[in-house]
Formats: C-alpha cells, structure tokens, sequence
C-alpha cells in the first residue's frame, strides 16, 4: 500500500472532529493540517497532496473495497446552491458510523424540545406535538436496544445519549408554544352608503 492510500486511511479513520463520512475536500483539508502541525503520525507524508492526487487515492480505496463513499447532498453555509458530494468513511465502520449519527440526532432533537434554545436569553423552539413525541420514545427505545453494553461492544457513549433522552422523555416534553395569536382576526366589514 503507498504512503498516500495509508495517510488518506488515517485521516478517515481519526477524523477531525467532526462526524464520518468525510468529503475529499474535508480529507485534503486533514492531511495539510497533518503537514502544517506536525501531527504524530503523519511524518511520511512530505508534501499536502493536491485535489486530483486526494481523489485518486479515494477512488483506487474505494474500487479497493477499503472505503465506502455514498452521496449527500450538500447545502453551503453561506448560501449558494446546494450540490452532490460523495462523502467517504471506512468499510469497516459504515454501521458503527451510522447508528452514532443517528443517537447524536436524536439526542440533539430531544434536547431542543425539552430545553429549547437560548437565543439572547429568550429560549425558543421548544416543545414537541404528542404524537410526535410518542415517535420519539420509540425511537429512543430501539437504540437502546441497539447500544446496549451487553449486547454490542462500542457503543456505550450512544447508550449514556438515549438514557439522558429516555429520561428527558419520561420527565415530559412540553407543547410547543403558538408562534401567532390564537386569536381570530374578523375582517373589518363596512356599510356601502348607497344613498340609503
């Protein structure tokens, strides 16, 4: 195996921070902050590989079968038009990967129902509708069953989020607060003075 194909194995594998799959953009982007801060591990690699080199070495992995790339579509943050971007994550861990995004969406979305959030001190986006919080509870449900340390080694982070969810569930959800009045404007209706 070449010292690219190692390195871009690496990268994908530690991860930056953020939650796998990665673009190749976000892969090239890892390995020349490899270069730039000396990170341990990454002394092989003498020079940043640019775009075509990135996407060389994850097209021969992914044709390799070490790799796994899927499509997602992708919205800019600062505007822009949204477009398709293959993101790309080890074999090995497509399965772990997906029930770990899955657990910190959820645990995300139970969190902003109960807590809100804090917008200059005023909380907003609070609450759920009942039927929606009864999905919810399912849902929270079959990840723990998921997770569970007896069951599955690995996933015992995820099993701590769907008990804090579990709980937050079973403490209660609120409604959610009307974002208008509940108030029924009549529309102003006049006479016509027809000479009468």
């Amino acid at each position: 195996m070449t010292t690219n194909r190692k390195l871009t194995l690496l990268a994908i594998s530690q991860g930056n921070g953020d939650e796998p799959p990665y673009s190749a953009t976000e892969i090239g982007d890892m390995l020349r902050q490899a270069i730039a801060y000396g990170w341990q591990g990454y002394e092989a690699l003498k020079s940043a590989p640019n775009k075509q080199q990135v996407h060389r070495t994850l097209r021969d992995l992914w044709r390799d079968g070490v790799i796994v790339g899927t499509r997602f579509k992708d919205e800019p943050y600062g505007g822009g038009l949204p477009c398709w971007v293959i993101r790309y994550q080890l074999s090995s861990e497509v399965e772990y990967n997906f029930i770990a995004t899955t657990c910190n969406a959820l645990h995300r979305k139970v969190d902003k129902a109960k807590h809100g959030i804090n917008f200059f001190g005023a909380v907003m986006d609070m609450g759920l509708m009942p039927d929606e919080v009864t999905a919810l509870s399912i849902e929270v449900k079959r990840l723990l069953q998921r997770t569970h340390p007896d069951k599955v080694q690995g996933f015992g982070e995820q099993f701590k989020q769907m008990i804090q969810c579990r709980d937050w569930i079973k403490s209660g959800i609120p409604l959610p607060a009307p974002t208008h009045s509940t108030e029924q404007r009549q529309p102003k209706t006049g006479r016509l003075n027809n000479g009468e």
